[in-house]
């Protein structure tokens, strides 16, 4: 009887232990999940966070190309519709030497809404709503060594972009100098500096390389604005996401503020009365969200100074990302 009962017992051992292991098997996390929500929100975004692994995960590369700057007129055709001429001699060094033989040339041109949001360079200037016709950005290099644009230069641009041609346009400069906060600055030399419709395309001259577009600021003067908020569960923070207001019968797209005491993105003043997608993209662990609210800004609450958009981001491949930002 006791051999039988010793041998019982172990049995019994046996399943309880087995079982404490499976409990325990139940607890482990998967590689790379967060172990719990993350609610805080921080006044300054480092490279460690998930926000800014998403926003590399969005960036695509510029078109790359090469000229000769020496004695002639150099021009670059790219397979997306912008035209690009340069002057004899329009590179020089750090120190104004002259450059010449073959420099490389970096290029970027947005006209797509979802672009704006991939390389966050929404179109805000000073605060106020910019209606962009196309952001291009241009950088010299060679062997490696970045070039600058020599004085009393001008590069053309020409694009095709069907709008009214009465619309007086003016050129902007981008301004990269407040971390995670992108500006349109207005370019002052208006002499060397135009921009001009002749349908079906926009010809810009400019003696600024670097981030540039011509567009126009939508007049506020008189007109009810709004600004925009979005309603998220208290885990998307600015540490892993992103949000965005974007203008569906205009290229305009404006980025929503991370306010750390409302924790809650909130968009700049824009008219009352436009049609207008939010979007909100966030990363965490190793998992990607999105969501967005089709809407009109002001909706029917009368007079109100902030609109509240409920917002329920739900799990999506990067790709699925990718797919809904084509479609903007």
């Amino acid at each position: 009887m006791n051999r039988k009962l010793l041998i019982g017992l172990l049995i019994i051992m046996g399943f309880f232990l087995n079982a404490c292991q499976k409990n325990v098997d139940l607890f482990v996390p998967d590689p790379g999940q967060i172990n719990g929500p993350d609610t805080s929100w921080y006044s300054s975004i480092t490279p460690t966070m998930p926000v800014s692994s998403l926003n590399s995960n969005l960036l695509f590369n510029p078109y790359t190309d090469s000229i000769q700057v020496n004695g002639s007129n150099a021009y670059i055709i790219t397979p997306f519709g912008l035209q690009c001429g340069f002057p004899p001699h329009c590179c020089v060094g750090s120190s104004g030497q002259v450059i010449s033989g073959t420099v490389k040339v970096d290029l970027l041109f947005i006209n797509k809404k979802g672009d704006i949001i991939r390389l966050g360079k929404p179109t805000s200037s000073n605060g106020r709503l910019l209606v962009s016709t196309g952001e291009i950005f241009l950088r010299f290099t060679q062997n490696n060594q970045v070039l600058q644009l020599a004085p009393n230069a001008r590069i053309v641009y020409r694009y095709p972009e069907i709008m009214n041609a009465t619309i007086p346009l003016k050129i902007f400069n981008g301004d990269e100098s407040v971390p995670q906060h992108f500006n349109w600055l207005p370019n002052t030399d208006i002499v060397n500096n135009t921009a001009t419709v002749a349908v079906p395309n926009i010809e810009i001259q400019t003696n600024h390389i670097a981030w540039l577009t011509a567009g126009y600021l939508y007049d506020t003067a008189g007109i009810t604005r709004v600004s925009v908020a979005a309603n998220l569960a208290s885990n998307f923070t600015n540490a892993n996401t992103t949000a965005w207001v974007v203008f569906k019968d205009f290229r305009s797209v404006v980025s929503m503020n991370a306010e750390i005491g409302a924790r809650k993105f909130i968009s700049d003043k824009l008219p009352v009365g436009k049609a207008i997608t939010v979007v909100v993209i966030s990363k965490q662990g190793n998992d990607y969200f999105l969501g967005f609210v089709n809407t009109v800004t002001g909706g029917t609450a009368a007079g109100t100074t902030t609109q509240l958009v409920n917002i329920t981001p739900i799990k999506r491949s990067l790709a699925d990302i990718n797919y809904f930002l084509d479609t903007l």
